[in-house]
């Protein structure tokens, strides 16, 4: 009889795991991309209620239920194929994956380093971005609503002690110059990516996309240029009409960056190359090639903060020029109802604006842009735009 009861009871407990993992099969959604970061799991969307996943991004955290990241292995297993670099050499490592989403490392003689993400977050909607947007972070990262660590995240410093946040998620997309309807990144259709060429010295990535503006079908080529020794990036981004029909469209790129400290506005003014900017306006891009922000503190707006005294910029390449402003968030533009408005919210925003432009069939327009960590003039401490100045723009 003992035997028995014993028998039943390891039947029941087979049949009740058999019956959990069949239970935990249906309702979770398994999102392995051969990734390997982690094994993470967390609420489920897309009628599922959970989801079981080998990454991370950026906007995943809040639905993180549990999980475990592999950084330390993977860390170590990278180390042991890592070439040598002599003392005081600038150097770039990466990791990227076809499926469009990596990071570039690049370390600088005097031991800082830069770390830029792309491809790593889900946009506002909750939709995955995917090819040479930059933006998101690494697992050990994004999986806490830690600042500390999320200042590591989109494009950030290592200024020797601690990450100082440079960049964060872009604001890109397409619009109708009819209908002015947007066309964010993760609606469009992802074709590939792949490096173009690498080596510790230089890199250059490749995603393209397909993209439908008005009901015509737009191919979009985007490239990624980085150098050893740079504190920026360099986008070039080609638009091709595939379709059948004539269209016209902007392209829009822009960031509410969180300078210095991730989750915080506090102390960001604009800047171009003669003054600071402290209110909401436009920038003559006519006049001025490049503009950014600088964690200086603003005092119209009466804040208290701990300034990084860092900076960012962004430089328009080419004939080409966009409409630049500073505003207090991405949906706002400068106008007279806030003309003299301080910079003041949580979202202080830079935009770019190209268009419109008309497209044949067959034809192609470029828009090419350099993205990076400003240098301070030690004499003055204000900011300064590294030296580019390309003999001919990235197509």
């Amino acid at each position: 009889m003992q035997l028995l009861t014993r028998r039943r009871w390891r039947l029941y407990t087979a049949v009740a795991a058999i019956t959990l993992c069949l239970l935990f099969v249906f309702v979770t959604r398994f999102n392995f991309k051969g990734h390997y970061e982690g094994l993470f799991l967390l609420k489920g969307r897309e009628g599922r209620l959970l989801e079981l996943k080998d990454d991370l991004f950026l906007g995943d955290g809040s639905r993180l239920i549990t999980g475990v990241d592999f950084e330390g292995i993977r860390s170590w297993l990278i180390r042991l194929g890592r070439p040598a670099h002599k003392s005081g050499d600038a150097y770039i490592e990466y990791e990227w994956y076809d499926d469009g989403d990596g990071l570039v490392q690049s370390y600088f003689p005097d031991g800082t380093r830069m770390m830029t993400c792309m491809g790593r977050f889900l946009d506002e909607d909750g939709g995955d971005v995917k090819g040479l947007f930059l933006g998101g972070g690494i697992p050990e990262d994004v999986s806490v609503d830690d600042k500390l660590k999320l200042s590591e995240t989109g494009m950030a410093y290592f200024d020797g002690k601690q990450w100082r946040h440079i960049w964060c998620s872009s604001n890109e997309g397409l619009a109708s110059a009819t209908t002015y309807s947007h066309t964010p990144p993760s609606s469009w259709e992802f074709l590939g990516s792949r490096v173009l060429n690498q080596s510790d010295k230089a890199l250059a990535i490749q995603s393209s996309h397909k993209a439908v503006v008005d009901g015509v079908p737009l191919r979009v080529d985007r490239f990624a240029y980085f150098r050893a020794g740079r504190t920026f990036l360099v986008l070039s981004i080609r638009v091709t009409n595939t379709g059948k029909a004539p269209v016209s469209f902007y392209y829009v790129y822009g960031d509410e960056p969180w300078l210095g400290e991730y989750g915080t506005s506090k102390g960001n003014v604009g800047w171009v190359k003669d003054r600071l900017v402290k209110t909401v306006q436009w920038v003559d891009s006519a006049k001025f090639d490049h503009a950014g922000f600088f964690d200086y503190g603003n005092d119209l707006a009466g804040e208290g903060h701990d300034y990084t005294y860092c900076a960012d910029f962004i430089q328009w390449l080419g004939d080409t020029k966009p409409a630049v402003y500073f505003s207090n968030g991405p949906s706002e533009y400068p106008n007279p109802g806030n003309k003299g408005e301080p910079l003041k919210s949580d979202t202080r925003f830079i935009g770019l604006q190209w268009g419109p432009d008309h497209l044949a069939p067959g034809k192609s327009v470029t828009y090419s842009l350099a993205v990076g960590m400003a240098m301070l003039d030690p004499k003055n401490g204000m900011p300064v735009k590294p030296e580019y100045n390309p003999r001919h723009v990235p197509q």
